[in-house]
């Protein structure tokens, strides 16, 4: 099947060549953007600024004359239906109903939906990365489902991708935590605790280290034993990551995440080399005891590759990874996915690695996706009623509880109008609702602007009626409820026969084509609202569809179970992407 291609892209490009041959001596790119739908479906805006500053030399007496000399300058394309043009200079053209239905055939029915972005790179995608003797809770919540969308996003594409979870597993806390497992919970190396033993464990050991000048030394002597690779403290240290990994591990298999470990002690032994030759190159530079790398473009504090007291830090850690990923694994492109707070952060690293020659722009490319804080109805860091911080397992099993209670509802409702209850069966019900759940909460989370903070309200997440994952699933299972009753194998319908005739087909074919315009969306600014903006517009344009146009009941109607079966597909690989499994049923 052919690979999918941006409308608008195609386009640009048609208006582009029509400027260079109505205009040869002037160098402008087409300014090409959707168009009001009473008029057209795409818009050139280029001639009011040509009438502006070279109208007069070219000899044209109005905005009106260069856009008519545009529109005549455009070439032959099946692309290309009504072509108008504007008092104003405006441009505008509709996409021709038979290119529709050629390219729904061609790219939408035919095998997997494919897209390609060329040329193809190594991707690094650093995502979720909580702490080692921490339960994830829902500070985790936006990087880890952030960053695993991005990733399929960027693997859809044709990318090479490494989603990597750069866990906290290093430093003075756990020669804390060693020491005090040794005092509390003497055979923990026998008996795993849970990770929430853990986390409070790490608490009293933070109080003991603070208050108990004697366990404070301990401790440390736990972390130089643990550096120098000790048994005692190493075989500890695992033990306790073992624990974590567990607990983690069932978060990522709730959401499903594909993620491979690498934490900060992976990068532990190659900080000294680093910075020797960092030293030699005259990067890194001795101030008041530290190393430093001073990056004055972003900030006037300087990165510490080694700190004052001869340690490592997050800096040192950071700067080799971001060498392994950019010069030893030769990553074309690499994304770090965290909360906005550590922007600034990054952007010296980047501009680290610029001055160490591993970051070379425009061939690599170094992104950080910031995001804002979960919030609760009062504005604040979302919280428990106690204050504490939201489990994130916690969070997901309210959601799934929400989603349970509101299928059982339904189920009630369609056994009493005498319909047809589907998920009759407990065990089917429990799985819709760990899906729907789910969902909700990831779409919900990713609908809003990644950088802005939201507050997180569970009645307009599991609204079946808004602008939530809830209405898609609704959307996806009522097209399967047509095929059903349709009886027919859409499969066994000719592509060819697919026609675009009516306002309502058209405005649905076309919507189903710019799927790969969401998708350029996101490569040029990492925002994933985009994909779930056009789904919600996509399931109204579905929704205008069915009640315009019959889509059951008539032999000549086949066409319309294709464009059904074209949603569909493109439903399906959207929610691939957002991390949803959709249900055939509701």
């Amino acid at each position: 099947m052919a690979p999918l291609a941006s409308v608008q892209g195609q386009v640009t490009a048609l208006f582009t060549k029509a400027l260079k041959d109505a205009f040869p001596s002037i160098q402008q790119d087409a300014l090409v953007t959707k168009g009001n739908p009473k008029y057209g479906d795409y818009q050139c805006n280029n001639a009011m600024m040509i009438f502006k500053e070279h109208g007069a030399g070219l000899g044209f007496d109005s905005p009106l004359k260069v856009a008519e000399a545009i529109r005549d300058s455009l070439p032959p394309s099946k692309l290309l239906g009504d072509i108008s043009v504007a008092p104003q200079g405006f441009v505008t053209v509709r996409v021709s109903p038979e290119w529709l239905s050629s390219k729904v055939g061609e790219c939408l029915l035919k095998g997997d939906i494919s897209y390609l972005d060329l040329p193809r790179k190594r991707v690094v995608v650093d995502y979720s990365s909580p702490n080692i003797a921490k339960e994830m809770h829902v500070g985790h919540l936006r990087s880890t489902i952030i960053g695993e969308s991005v990733r399929r996003v960027l693997e859809f594409c044709g990318h090479e991708v490494h989603g990597l979870n750069h866990v906290g597993d290093w430093g003075t806390q756990f020669g804390m935590l060693i020491e005090y497992m040794k005092e509390a919970y003497p055979n923990f190396q026998d008996q795993l605790p849970e990770v929430h033993d853990l986390q409070e464990f790490y608490k009293a050991s933070k109080k003991r280290f603070d208050e108990d000048a004697d366990f404070k030394t301990r401790a440390q002597l736990a972390v130089v034993d643990l550096q120098a690779g000790g048994e005692f403290a190493r075989s500890a240290w695992q033990k306790i990551c073992e624990v974590s990994r567990l607990s983690f591990n069932r978060i990522y298999q709730r959401l499903n995440i594909s993620i491979e470990e690498r934490g900060e002690s992976f990068y532990n032994s190659m900080i000294p080399p680093l910075v020797e030759e960092l030293k030699v190159r005259k990067i890194c530079q001795e101030s008041e005891g530290a190393m430093c790398i001073f990056t004055p473009n972003i900030s006037t504090i300087p990165l510490m590759a080694v700190k004052s007291d001869g340690g490592f830090g997050y800096d040192s850690t950071d700067l080799a990874a971001i060498y392994r990923r950019l010069f030893v694994m030769r990553a074309d492109w690499v994304i770090y996915v965290t909360d906005l707070g550590q922007e600034q952060h990054f952007h010296m690293i980047f501009d680290a690695a610029k001055q160490a020659g591993w970051h070379r722009p425009p061939l690599t490319r170094c992104d950080h996706m910031g995001f804002g804080v979960v919030q609760g109805e009062d504005k604040k860091k979302f919280k428990t009623r106690s204050g504490e911080t939201v489990k994130l397992g916690d969070l997901l099993d309210e959601a799934v509880q929400r989603a349970a209670l509101e299928i059982s509802k339904r189920v009630e409702e369609q056994s009493k109008d005498g319909g047809e209850a589907f998920l009759s069966n407990p065990e089917e019900q429990m799985d819709a609702a760990q899906k729907i759940g789910i969902a909700a909460v990831r779409y919900f989370d990713m609908k809003q602007n990644r950088t802005s903070n939201y507050v997180f309200n569970w009645d307009r997440m599991l609204d079946a009626k808004g602008n939530s994952a809830v209405f898609l699933f609704y959307a996806y299972a009522r097209i399967r409820s047509i095929q059903r009753k349709a009886g027919i194998d859409v499969h066994s319908i000719p592509s060819n026969c697919l026609q675009v005739k009516h306002p309502a087909e058209r405005d649905l074919a076309l919507k189903l084509l710019q799927f790969p315009d969401v998708i350029e969306a996101i490569l040029g600014d990492l925002h994933l609202h985009h994909l779930t903006d056009y789904l919600w517009e996509l399931c109204n344009t579905l929704t205008g569809f069915y009640m315009k146009c019959k889509v059951l009941g008539e032999e000549a109607q086949s066409c319309r179970l294709l464009l059904c079966e074209a949603t569909r597909k493109v439903l399906l690989k959207s929610f691939q992407l957002l991390g949803f499994t959709p249900l055939d049923k509701i």
